[in-house]
């Protein structure tokens, strides 16, 4: 059985590791993993975070950088094994 995490996209690497760097300074948990193939973006990378932990680490990124998408994703084994949501964060170009 695998476990929940949340995804967080972003438009590219720059603001990938500024969010990275973002939630270290606030003293939050968050890695960078590569993007998951079910997810299309221009960057490469993405931020995990434990679900339970998005309520918190939601206002120091949507304060720190652009966000492309928010993901909900059921992880096992390193995998992510199925998308349970996806949420637009960031308004398309007009």
């Amino acid at each position: 059985m695998g476990r929940e995490v949340t995804l967080f996209t972003f438009p590219s690497t720059y603001y990938a590791l500024s969010a990275e760097r973002a939630l270290k300074e606030a003293g939050l948990q968050g890695q960078l993993i590569p993007m998951p193939r079910e997810l299309s973006s221009l960057c490469g990378l993405a931020l995990e975070v434990e679900t339970a932990e998005e309520e918190k680490v939601l206002p120091v990124l949507r304060s720190s950088v652009k966000i492309e998408k928010k993901v909900r994703a059921i992880k096992s084994r390193g995998l992510v094994e199925k998308i349970v949501e996806v949420q637009e964060l960031c308004p398309p170009p007009e």
